[in-house]
């Protein structure tokens, strides 16, 4: 008997009432549901829920099979109605499991994880603040990005960032209004370390879910992780079609 969890968001009550739904019929159809000794999770919602999901469980390996259900699903591989015949599937080994690189930041003693990006801006109204990129440039701006090749699609996309195949093996850095017409963003392979120079009320996120504070001189470490997200694919994934069809990528 395969044991399979569920995550989903709880505050949202039409996606918890279809979530226990869906956990009624994984179990009539056999399926054990716990999530602590799942062999893979569904996820039901948007993005917003399945970078959660791989922040639980990259460090465990256990991948994610994500079922669109409200918000943006760019990352998600199916829709509900397809959910009986994925699991069908995946029974029977007809699928593959697409890693992902995730990315790290280290400050003040405490690390935090991202899948899509870490983003270190001011929070609520302030001035504008100034950074240190060691080695490579100062930025007087709104704030930076660091994003993934999987979130050069979201934030860094809205910055006016570089799109990268989702299985590169690099980190980009925009500039979030930048107070300068040469600041560009840029594309990096190592760890990179900056120093927030100024700014009152400066805070660090990860995939928008985590937050640290950041002092002026504290330096923070920019890096690959060494955990993976892990995705079930039940078909081909198709990035630049499925840019195309969500951000009309590519239209005359």
């Amino acid at each position: 008997m395969t044991t399979v969890g569920v995550i989903f968001k709880k505050e949202d009550k039409l996606i918890a009432g279809t979530a226990q739904q869906v956990i009624k019929e994984l179990k009539k159809d056999g399926y054990k549901v716990n999530l602590a000794k799942a062999k893979f999770v569904i996820t039901l919602g948007g993005d917003g829920t399945i970078l959660r999901a791989t922040r639980l469980l990259a460090s465990r390996g256990i991948p994610v099979l994500g079922v669109h259900l409200g918000g943006v699903g760019f990352l998600s591989e199916i829709e509900l109605r397809e959910l009986k015949t994925a699991l069908q599937k995946i029974k029977a080994g007809k699928f593959r499991i697409d890693e992902r690189l995730m990315i790290q930041a280290k400050v003040g003693g405490k690390t935090i994880t991202a899948l899509n990006d870490l983003v270190i801006t001011k929070s609520g109204i302030a001035r504008v603040i100034k950074f240190e990129l060691e080695g490579i440039a100062q930025y007087t701006a709104d704030g930076l990005i660091f994003a993934t090749p999987t979130g050069s699609t979201a934030y860094n996309l809205a910055a006016g960032g570089p799109l990268l195949a989702p299985h590169s093996r690099h980190i980009i850095v925009s500039a979030i209004c930048p107070h300068s017409l040469s600041n560009r963003s840029l594309v990096v392979d190592g760890p990179v370390d900056f120093i927030l120079r100024r700014g009152d009320k400066v805070i660090l996120t990860g995939d928008g879910q985590q937050m640290i504070g950041v002092k002026v001189g504290q330096k923070v470490t920019v890096s690959k992780s060494n955990l993976k997200a892990r995705f079930i694919r039940l078909k081909d994934y198709g990035f630049f079609k499925r840019v195309a069809k969500t951000f009309g990528f590519g239209e005359g």
